[in-house]
């Protein structure tokens, strides 16, 4: 988990994540992720969006659009 908190801080640090707290912002992004992955297994059948990944990282690191 530190390892992705530092990730996320470097994100802040480089104006790419408007993240005001790194360490608990890491920890929703680590457990959305988990949800992700979970939710893809069980229910394969459901049409993912082939961003919906990425969309939540986006949102979960709070990165800034490009």
């Amino acid at each position: 988990m530190r390892t992705l908190a530092e990730a996320l801080a470097a994100c802040v640090k480089a104006g790419r994540s408007t993240s005001t707290d790194p360490e608990t912002d890491a920890v929703a992004l680590w457990l959305g992720l988990h949800g992700l992955a979970h939710q893809r297994i069980v229910a394969p059948a459901l049409g993912w969006p082939p961003d919906i990944a990425k969309r939540l990282v986006s949102t979960l690191a709070h990165l800034a659009e490009q």
